[in-house]
């Protein structure tokens, strides 16, 4: 619904529309020449243009708000709230509270993890002194043995003994730092405590890295691990055994259901020889 308006200068006479009606003796000016008119001086201006009103429509009824019957006016002027909880109400909900500690001794943290964490270092230090340990046997080994394959004279006596300590002691070299480079894996793996022990007294030899390595193997985070594993291959080993019992058993109740077949068969047979 939009209303109109028409300016009082003469010389202008522009119509003006707004959207509302404007309030009674209120003043406005023209956008067009500036001037200040009133639109409606106690009621409408001359030479203006309205539309009629339409009627409004009746507003539906607002709800009423909800009231329960239970709760008087009081508490409901003074709203709601929370209730504390008295003492014997907290003792109360203590005692009721479930607990979970049969679920959680059911459900045990592996010790295999912190162990293996705390293995990484050393193992892999080991790993190294023994890869080192077995090149420098291997390089010694063949430097020994160069003089005596590529010798276009005959070696003597002090050349082949030199010759065969100077093997000798790179075949040890390089065993050594093969058997490091196992106890390493083992110790890594968590395979087994004893050789991981024996890896890492090995390991001082060469380059001193075993200390550390047994400084780790006394660690109680670090045996308990080896015995969870330990425990667990028992455990799969027996039943590996039960498995194996078990189909022992089952062939040899088949066998018996066999023999029992191949007896009723035999036993018809000569009934009917009988009665033949």
């Amino acid at each position: 619904m939009s209303v109109s308006y028409t300016c009082t200068n003469p010389a202008c006479g522009v119509v003006l529309k707004t959207s509302s009606r404007i309030a009674i003796g209120k003043s406005v000016n023209c956008p067009k020449c500036g001037q200040a008119f009133v639109p409606e001086p106690g009621g409408a201006a001359a030479g203006t243009l309205k539309l009629v009103d339409e009627p409004k429509k009746p507003e539906p009824p607002k709800p009423k708000p909800f009231v329960d019957d239970d709760e008087d006016a009081e508490s409901v002027k003074k709203g709601y709230g929370v209730i504390a909880e008295t003492e014997a109400e907290k003792e109360q909900a203590e005692r009721n509270k479930p607990s979970f500690n049969e679920i959680q001794d059911k459900h045990k943290k592996s010790a295999r993890g912190p162990a293996m964490s705390l293995l990484v270092m050393p193992s892999n230090l080991l790993t190294l002194a023994g890869l080192a340990t077995g090149i420098i046997g291997l390089f010694i080994l063949v430097a020994g043995a160069f003089p005596l394959i590529f010798n276009d004279a005959p070696p003597g006596e002090e050349e082949t003994e030199e010759a065969i300590i100077q093997m000798t002691i790179g075949v040890t070299a390089f065993f050594w730092g093969a058997m490091l480079c196992f106890c390493a894996s083992q110790m890594q793996e968590l395979a087994s405590y004893p050789w991981a022990m024996v890896g890492a007294v090995m390991g001082i030899v060469p380059f001193l890295v075993g200390i550390y390595g047994i400084v780790m193997l006394q660690n109680p985070e670090v045996k308990a691990g080896f015995e969870e594993v330990e425990g667990s291959t028992d455990e799969e080993e027996a039943d590996g055994k039960k498995d194996d019992d078990d189909d022992e058993d089952d062939d040899e109740d088949d066998e018996d259901d066999r023999k029992k077949k191949r007896g009723g068969q035999k036993l018809t047979k000569g009934d009917k020889r009988m009665r033949s």
